[in-house]
């Protein structure tokens, strides 16, 4: 076995301003909103280690694949998975039926390495439903594991054809993923931030800094070099921010600074700081403390405080900082040391199997959510709306696919607009705020020929900013359909925005110039949350109260500025605010017993109703 590399203490330093930022971002501290870049630190400086190791085995004739992933077992392995089973035992013990679910899924993502092409797909890393995943940092072990599988065969070819130009084929191909990473930061931002191609250049900067690419300097200009590092480092912290483009350009501060941190900071001023005791610590738990910190937070906000005040962020940062410590000394440090001075292969096969059966068992929690905790009979009966898009009610609600479009979908004209000359005509326009509408205005109106045209954010009025799949019937409805037909009634709903009551008035007045009867419905009651799961969990703490302090504040004066517009120009007005909170008391159940809201604002179908009830025509 070959020795292990000399201990740098400031880059134990390094991974401590790593993991601070870090856990401070995710337990609220908002001063520090680029703390997330803490990550792509992490990357630098695994790049580094991993190349330097590659390279020195490879020049000694000595580097193995298999020794290399009996490495990646010993370093990864132990922690990651005590720290998928514990997390599992506490949803068992802590959530929802469906939470549970969902947190099996994710933890058979995690373990197999796959947990950042799971997430792009499911979940946008800054979106607020982010907050309620326990597993979601897992994406970068994915990113990292996904790298080590190619990038040592990459070395050995490289070393084999290229011997010279080692450096430069890295450089080539951090240089194609950087390139790919602005492209995709533009035109796909949960690609470029979850995603291995638009990453990879992260640690291959780290294997530049081994391989030698950052020059020998003078003493004067490695202090320089080392002081501008930490200089980018922290300026990287204060300035990105969620919804920049990242992780390219915004990146190259944090990664940058690292890597001549690790490339001129060994022997300047700045070792002082990086080497200091605390931060060597703290580095020293690092990963132990990444892998425990998120869920910790997370599950403090499912289960105790959805707001994650300061007192309950502290809680949970202290016991993830105990887990991290009892990883570290219980976990990591024995089993590394041990599986290090194995045989390659026994280990490597040890680590596919753990992997497979912490696999099947995320599977069997998943399989068996409903059974793992006992929930009052209400409770059960609220949560269970949280999949409440995949009911038969959801899909009789909004009619999707044809006259409920998403992204991708094409609105059927001819269906959904086909006026009835034996009957009145009323037309249901509007976003998905609309389309919660259609069936309880359908049954309200029995004797009418209800048409709807509805899509995924397709507020109905020109000039304002929706999706492409809007184009297809929003300006047609507009400017033909209207034009062209005479509907008696119309109405008009939608996720109003602020700034955007103009565009509606004018939309409305010219309805009513070519003889429909408006009528507008308000801007609904929003919450910080799936309301389901949040009216759920306070059932069982007892304490559905605090749901005031989740209500979205700015929506009420909304509905006051367009209820005031509508009386103005004579159209009817429908506030779904009065209805659902009048004096400001916020009813939480529909009339069938059932939460309000099946999200952070779409309501049910019996919440429907008692909107659609409001609605009188001429």
């Amino acid at each position: 076995m070959s020795p292990a590399l000399p201990r740098r203490p400031d880059i134990d330093g390094l991974r401590a301003l790593a993991i601070v930022p870090i856990v401070a971002f995710h337990a609220g501290l908002s001063q520090l909103r680029g703390g997330f870049v803490g990550v792509d630190i992490f990357f630098v400086i695994s790049g580094f280690l991993i190349t330097a190791i590659i390279s020195r085995d490879m020049a000694l004739g000595a580097f193995s694949l298999l020794a290399f992933y009996r490495r990646r077992v010993a370093r990864i392995f132990p922690a990651l998975f005590v720290m998928l089973a514990g997390v599992l035992a506490l949803g068992c013990a802590l959530l929802l039926p469906d939470d549970v679910r969902a947190l099996a899924e994710s933890a058979a993502a995690a373990a197999a390495f796959v947990s950042n092409i799971f997430f792009e797909r499911s979940a946008g890393y800054f979106a607020p439903a982010a907050e309620t995943i326990p597993l979601l940092h897992t994406w970068s072990l994915g990113v990292e594991e996904q790298f080590y599988l190619f990038y040592p065969p990459l070395l050995m070819a490289a070393r084999r054809f290229f011997p010279q130009s080692l450096p430069r084929v890295v450089a080539t191909f951090a240089l194609v993923s950087f390139a790919l990473s602005l492209y995709w930061a533009q035109v796909w931002p949960d690609g470029a931030f979850y995603l291995l191609p638009s990453r990879a250049w992260e640690l291959a900067l780290g294997g530049l800094v081994a391989l030698g690419a950052f020059p020998p300097i003078g003493p004067r200009a490695r202090q320089a070099a080392a002081a501008l590092g930490l200089a980018l480092l922290l300026l990287g912290l204060l300035v990105a921010q969620p919804g920049a483009l990242f992780p390219a350009p915004l990146a190259l501060m944090p990664c940058g600074g690292a890597a001549l941190l690790i490339a001129y900071g060994e022997t300047a001023k700045t070792r002082a700081l990086l080497a200091s005791r605390p931060l060597v610590a703290i580095g020293a738990i690092s990963y132990s403390l990444y892998l425990w910190h998120w869920p910790a937070i997370v599950l403090a906000r499912l289960v105790y405080d959805p707001q994650l005040r300061a007192p309950t962020a502290l809680a949970a940062v202290g016991f993830a900082l105990l887990a991290a410590v009892a990883s570290w000394r219980f976990v990591e440090r024995p089993l590394q040391a041990r599986l290090r001075e194995a045989t390659p292969g026994p280990v490597v096969g040890a680590g596919a199997t753990a992997l497979c059966g912490m696999m099947a068992l995320a599977w069997g929690v998943g399989r068996n959510a409903d059974h793992w905790r006992t929930l009052p009979a209400p409770v059960r009966k609220v949560a269970s709306y949280v999949d409440y898009r995949a009911w038969p009610q959801h899909r009789a609600q909004f009619v999707e696919g044809t006259c409920f479009v998403s992204l991708g979908e094409t609105f059927d004209r001819a269906q959904c607009l086909r006026m009835d000359p034996h009957k009145r005509n009323m037309l249901v326009f509007g976003d998905s705020h609309a389309a919660q509408y259609w069936r309880a205005i359908a049954d309200r109106f029995p004797a009418w020929n209800v048409m709807q045209a509805t899509g995924s954010a397709c507020r109905p009025m020109h000039g304002v900013s929706t999706e492409s799949h809007c184009n297809d019937f929003v300006p047609f409805v507009l400017d033909h359909f209207l034009v062209d037909n005479r509907p008696d009634a119309v109405v008009l709903a939608g996720r109003w925005l602020e700034g955007e009551t103009p565009a509606l008035e004018q939309t409305a007045r010219a309805i009513m110039a070519r003889g429909a009867a408006v009528t507008i419905i308000g801007p609904g009651v929003e919450y910080e949350g799936e309301f389901p799961r949040l009216l759920a969990m306070a059932m069982l703490r007892g304490d559905v109260a605090a749901l005031d302090g989740l209500r979205v504040a700015d929506r009420a004066p909304l509905d006051r500025e367009i209820a005031a517009m509508a009386a103005r120009i004579g159209a009817s007005y429908v506030s779904e605010q009065s209805i659902e909170c009048p004096d400001n008391h916020c009813v939480l159940f529909d009339p069938d017993g059932g939460p309000f809201h099946y999200d952070y604002g779409h309501i049910t179908l019996a919440g429907a109703r008692l909107v659609a009830a409001a609605i009188k025509v001429p």
